[in-house]
């Protein structure tokens, strides 16, 4: 009885302090401008009335992975899943957008066949407005190992 009990209490200490140790392991860094300029460009892509014209606007804006095959749209999961949550809370982020904080990201490859390709991947949070209750914001920012330029993998957390 006595051993099971340390057992149970040692996996309990393990489990608390791995917990304890992966939110340290979350690096800050200041925004890169090309970042902020790209995020601001999607938070005013979201923002546009028409539905053909947002997506038109955001087709530059996202990884070659989050578009359908022939690139002249958003991939069929993406635009019922990320994109649509992202269009329609975009209204409650200010715009020009403001930067709370950045997490670094790891290296890895983003993409299948065609559309893999490697970099990093931060998150860049940003604020709502005045008066909004919740928390800021990530949209995830793909950085190409390349040096291409910066693309959004991922926005559907507005």
């Amino acid at each position: 009885m006595r051993r099971w009990r340390f057992l149970v209490t040692a996996a309990v200490l393990l489990l608390a302090a791995s917990f304890v140790f992966e939110a340290r392991g979350i690096e800050k860094i200041s925004p890169d401008p090309k970042g902020v300029a790209l995020v601001d460009e999607l938070v005013k892509a979201l923002s546009i009335a028409d539905a053909d014209a947002r997506v038109k606007a955001l087709l530059p804006l996202v990884h070659k992975s989050l578009l359908s095959r022939d690139g002249k749209d958003l991939d069929w999961n993406v635009k019922d899943y990320s994109y649509k949550k992202a269009w329609q809370n975009v209204k409650f982020y200010k715009q020009p957008v403001e930067i709370h904080e950045v997490h670094k990201g790891n290296v890895f490859t983003i993409g299948f066949r065609e559309t893999a390709e490697r970099g990093r991947g931060d998150k860049y949070f940003i604020k709502k407005k005045e008066g909004i209750n919740g928390m800021p914001a990530p949209i995830s920012i793909f950085w190409p190992e390349n040096g291409g330029d910066p693309k959004v993998i991922d926005m559907g957390s507005l």
